[in-house]
Order: structure tokens, then sequence, then C-alpha cells
């Protein structure tokens, strides 16, 4: 098992894991990094237009091995 860190960069600035998970494979980090996504993703996007959301993971060496971003937009048609 190895330690994953996932720092998660939205609307209200950046969040440094400082605990981490401790996961199998980088692929199960990857899996863990788009939940978080969708989880912040869902919470969020009710109450903006706008939405820009970056996970980013690293290592026990404080190595970024992997970043995940997603944008929500939404507008009323006029």
């Amino acid at each position: 098992m190895q330690r994953f860190y996932f720092d998660v960069y939205d609307s209200d600035g950046p969040e440094t894991d400082t605990e981490g998970q401790l996961l199998e494979t980088p692929e199960r980090a990857r899996t863990e990094a788009l939940r978080i996504l969708h989880d912040i993703a869902h919470d969020e996007m009710p109450d903006v237009n706008l939405v820009t959301i970056t996970v980013k993971i690293r290592t026990d060496g404080d190595r970024q091995i992997f970043e995940a971003s997603l944008t929500l937009t939404s507008d009323w048609s006029r």
C-alpha cells in the first residue's frame, strides 16, 4: 500500500491534504481523484454558474503524479 495525497483547488481556494489515503495502486488513486471531482461539483454547482475544480495527487515525497480538472458552466438561454 502507498499513501496518496489529494490536494483540491476550487472556488474556496486551495486545500492541501495533510493526511492522505492508503491505496493499493496509482490507478486506484486516480479513481479516487475523479470521485472527489464529482462530489465537489455536485456540492458546488447548484450555487454558481461556473465552477472549476482541480485535484492533484501527490506521493509521500511530495511528487505530483496526477492532475484532473473539471469545469462546469450553466446559464439560462436568452
